[in-house]
């Protein structure tokens, strides 16, 4: 004969399944309702919802001996306070007060038991008599409220939490290792211990995360910019380390290859940017999972690059510039090491990224001599003829001079540094800017 408990336990979750489809529209606007709350509050990071489980709820049923206390299962299931459960995530721990205040500063009207009515939302009642933030079981504090979401015909109970990032982190810890730990263990004390000491080192951390990101706050254009930099010579050394090791595995020498993983870095970055959906950091992240994820695949670093299809070019720069490197690209191991890790990581043919890095070259070369035509009152035929010059110079000098270090760093600066120059000057027309570039653009 099966014991009363795990009838009762049944009939907990036949009530539960029923109001199944109920408790997910609850769930729904729960969410929605928090989310307006903190619309415009930077200091909220994730707002997280959940139903609970019917493995979770027939553990919490015997844990909380729910049979002894309210024998009525209908009661019983009233009396569950997590049936949905409501996540504020923020920053810092100092900031969990701050979102408390906020969300308490809505519920206005005086209800019963202790709870308070949502001016916005009628349906949603907090019960805030109780002090917060509320003392655990394991000896911590957290800022957890205790809610009752009214439909009309049944009213279903919910618990908000506010934590912040660390204080996630370690309830997930605690929940895990010891809450739900159903091992026994005889040194727990030593296991406390261990917490207690593991919980004082993530505060730490929460206040050195605050130091930096109100120092990050406060940087200014030009702080922000070489920010950038720095994340961009972080991933050219992760570059540099994956592809040095794979060039040694194949080669058996190690390769000095700095300079490759800087352009590679600054044509992905220009490559990536076209997707305006991303951020800078989330290009960062994409990046770096790409870099990730052929990380174990073979370089083939002595075979030779072969063209499915021809590269394309659009201008007479871009011509030239691919002439030269087809004739160069399997002869310079750097040019060749370049676009092999250019095509691993971005999984496209050689002609797609032939096409694509000639059209990175020209992007760097015009950036400075594009401000300047918004700077000089130029027409159009005295542009093209600018441009023409300037750029076929660029052309004579990498002939003489096929290295990537040559183009894309010596050349590319002496370029831009004589067009700041031109456009610096009094120079007016195209002649003078001219005659300005062929005296200063030498190597």
């Amino acid at each position: 004969m099966k014991l009363e408990l795990f009838n009762y336990i049944d009939d907990v979750l036949d009530l539960f399944d029923y109001h199944k489809i109920e408790l997910a529209g609850v769930n729904k606007e729960l969410k929605k309702y928090f989310s307006y709350i903190f619309s415009d509050d930077d200091r909220l990071t994730n707002i997280t919802t959940r139903i609970k489980t019917q493995e979770s709820l027939r553990e919490k049923l015997i844990r909380r001996n729910f049979f002894m206390r309210f024998p009525d299962p209908v009661r019983g299931f009233k009396q569950i306070q997590d049936l949905v459960g409501i996540r504020v995530e923020c920053r810092f721990i100092k900031d969990e007060e701050a979102l408390y205040k906020k969300i308490i500063e809505d519920f206005t009207i005086k209800s019963d038991r202790g709870y308070y009515k949502s001016s916005i939302n009628k349906k949603i009642r907090l019960k805030l008599d109780d002090p917060q933030p509320q003392a655990l079981a394991n000896g911590f504090t957290m800022y957890k409220l205790d809610g009752e979401y009214d439909t009309g015909s049944f009213i279903y109970c919910f618990e908000l939490q506010i934590k912040s990032f660390v204080n996630v982190f370690w309830g997930e810890i605690d929940h895990k290792l010891l809450y739900k730990n159903y091992n026994y263990i005889i040194t727990e004390g030593f296991f406390r211990e261990i917490m207690n000491s593991i919980n004082d080192n993530l505060k730490m951390i929460d206040k050195q995360l605050m130091i930096l990101y109100d120092h990050v706050k406060k940087q200014d254009a030009s702080e922000t910019i070489s920010a950038e930099l720095q994340l961009k010579k972080l991933l050219s050394k992760i570059l540099h380390d994956v592809f040095t090791r794979k060039i040694h595995e194949e080669l058996g020498l190690f390769i000095n290859i700095k300079i490759i993983t800087d352009v590679v870095v600054d044509f992905l970055f220009m490559k990536s940017s076209k997707n305006k959906d991303l951020s800078y950091g989330e290009n960062f992240i994409d990046l770096i999972n790409k870099i990730n994820s052929v990380s174990g695949n073979e370089m083939n670093v002595e075979e030779y690059i072969v063209f499915e299809k021809n590269p394309k070019y659009y201008d007479s720069f871009s011509k030239e510039i691919t002439e030269i490197l087809g004739e160069v690209i399997n002869n310079d191991l750097d040019w060749n090491i370049l676009f092999k890790i250019i095509r691993l990581i971005s999984q496209e043919s050689y002609g797609e990224v032939f096409t694509e890095f000639i059209i990175f070259v020209r992007y760097e070369y015009m950036i400075c001599l594009s401000n300047l035509f918004e700077n000089k009152d130029l027409l159009k035929e005295e542009q093209d003829q600018v441009e023409s010059v300037f750029l076929s110079s660029v052309i004579d000098k990498f002939r003489e001079k096929t290295t990537i270090e040559f183009l894309l760093d010596t050349s590319l600066n002496k370029f831009n540094s004589v067009l700041c120059e031109i456009n610096k000057s009094d120079a007016t027309s195209s002649e003078k800017m001219i005659k300005i570039f062929k005296d200063n653009y030498t190597f």
